[in-house]
């Protein structure tokens, strides 16, 4: 019921890059992997995947590098977790057991994929400074 730590990177990385989306300047992979403190390697996959979901664009020139395909208050957390897993939704990515262990648990994944959905990388941003 834990995020993968793709998942988690793309959450540390996204609120770094300018708000406005594509008219912002772009940033590095290098310079967002030291900023969140990912491997630039490992964190240029999930800016790949990101980018094939249209939540990045790899921009070209002086202000090159990736930006946000729309701007920050139009991109939920859900959306970028939902980029990075492959999941159709985050009800089955957030998949509870079961029985007796399942009933405890159903209430905190149910929040959790609420939180997701509603919170904008706009907010994150705004929380964070």
């Amino acid at each position: 019921m834990l995020l993968s730590r793709a998942s988690e990177a793309a959450l540390k990385a996204l609120p770094h890059l300018d708000p406005r989306g594509p008219e912002g300047p772009g940033r590095e992979a290098r310079a967002l992997a030291l900023a969140c403190g990912e491997p630039a390697p490992f964190l240029g996959k999930v800016l790949q995947k990101l980018a094939r979901a249209g939540l990045l664009r790899s921009k070209r020139g002086r202000t090159g590098g990736f930006v946000l395909g729309r701007p920050a208050a139009e991109i939920t957390l859900g959306d970028i977790v939902l980029a990075v897993e492959g999941a159709e939704s985050l009800e089955t990515l957030f998949a509870v057991p079961g029985g007796p262990a399942g009933a405890f648990l159903a209430p905190s994944a149910d929040e959790l994929a609420t939180r997701l959905r509603e919170t904008t990388l706009a907010r994150v941003r705004r929380t964070s400074t």
